[in-house]
């Protein structure tokens, strides 16, 4: 390269200075020059030789400094590594020994024993609490997608990044954070328990889907998915029926049982839970629950029995504003597709 192509782009260019170009051309100048010639008094210039000489070294000052603050912000505005933020007893990552402010890397276990926790962080994400007899593992980590398995324990999740960027694996299903707080539990058996504090979680697994609000829980077991989410202070019996009708796959009878236990002992705010019971329960059994549906909260204009009862769910679609828990936080992105 020589001085000509900083000059006036004659000459040989360097590859490295070409990169730059590239790399901080988004943020050049694109309109028209202003025209200052009317504006200033002429004054006595230098020659373009002379001119050339002082022009090459703050070319290259400019370059520097744009770049080491282009980059600099891309590293603190991208950062997606997991710091361990805090830790209790003797944790491992990988089967080594946790220090405070080490890493968690992609593929690596982290493992809690009965006296032992950790507390994770990653910038623009969250905080991540694991307790005791917790088991999980690290599958990707970018800054727009963040995702960790748990195969066994507990952890309690405080998120502040967009819907969709962090995901949970479970044996039984995928938690996807919608901006919330959450816990989530996972057995030895697999089955898990999702209880959301603030905010929305989306609990699915194939084509069953539990979208479970602040101060509801959602039950998942294996083989079968998410089942119908309730609110924590609903009636036990209530909340006994509602599982039979969530995971007994087998005795129809006991499922429409089970369906007139939940239906005499929901609340009005327990109408969520019967919105999602339309998608779990047999054909015959729809017209009863859209009836005791419509006694517990006004049937809302546009909703229709029929369209509920054949299965035409756009039918239950004002009952969604009806039931008067809100709506889930709408992201920029869509749901991340799942490979199962």
């Amino acid at each position: 390269m020589n001085d000509d192509y900083l000059w006036d782009g004659s000459g040989s260019p360097d590859p490295e200075l070409q990169r730059l170009e590239r790399l901080l051309g988004r943020f050049g100048h694109n309109r028209r020059a202003p025209d200052f010639r009317l504006a200033v008094t002429p004054i006595r210039t230098a020659s373009p030789a002379r001119a050339r000489r002082f022009a090459w070294p703050i070319a290259v000052a400019a370059t520097v400094v744009i770049a080491a603050a282009a980059l600099w912000g891309w590293f603190f505005l991208h950062r997606n590594e997991w710091i361990v933020a805090d830790l209790n007893g003797s944790p491992t990552i990988g089967g080594q020994a946790v220090t405070r402010r080490g890493q968690w890397q992609i593929g690596e276990k982290l493992e809690t024993d009965a006296h032992s926790r950790v507390q994770l962080s990653v910038n623009g994400l969250g905080i991540i609490d694991v307790d005791p007899d917790s088991r999980l593992t690290l599958l990707k980590s970018s800054s727009d997608e963040q995702q960790i398995r748990l195969d066994r324990g507990t952890i309690r999740a405080q998120i502040v990044a967009p819907p969709y960027v962090f995901l949970v694996h479970t044996p039984t299903a995928y938690a996807m954070d919608m901006g919330c707080a959450y816990t989530l539990h996972v057995a030895e058996d697999g089955s898990s328990l999702l209880r959301v504090t603030v905010g929305w979680v989306d609990l699915q697994r194939g084509f069953r889907q539990s979208l479970v609000p602040a101060g509801a829980a959602a039950e998942s077991r294996p083989g079968i998915g998410p089942g119908a989410p309730y609110f924590e202070d609903a009636p036990p019996a209530f909340r006994d029926a509602l599982q039979v009708i969530n995971f007994n796959q087998t005795d129809s009878n006991a499922r429409s049982a089970a369906l007139a236990t939940v239906l005499s002992e929901a609340r009005a705010q327990d109408a969520f839970t019967l919105l999602n019971l339309f998608r779990r329960v047999e054909a015959s059994d729809r017209g009863r629950l859209y009836d005791r549906l419509a006694q517990l909260i006004l049937a809302p204009r546009g909703a229709s029995r029929e369209g509920a009862i054949a299965g035409d769910w756009r039918a239950l679609d004002p009952w969604w504003d009806a039931v008067g828990v809100g709506h889930p936080k709408k992201g920029h992105r869509k749901p991340p597709v799942i490979k199962e």
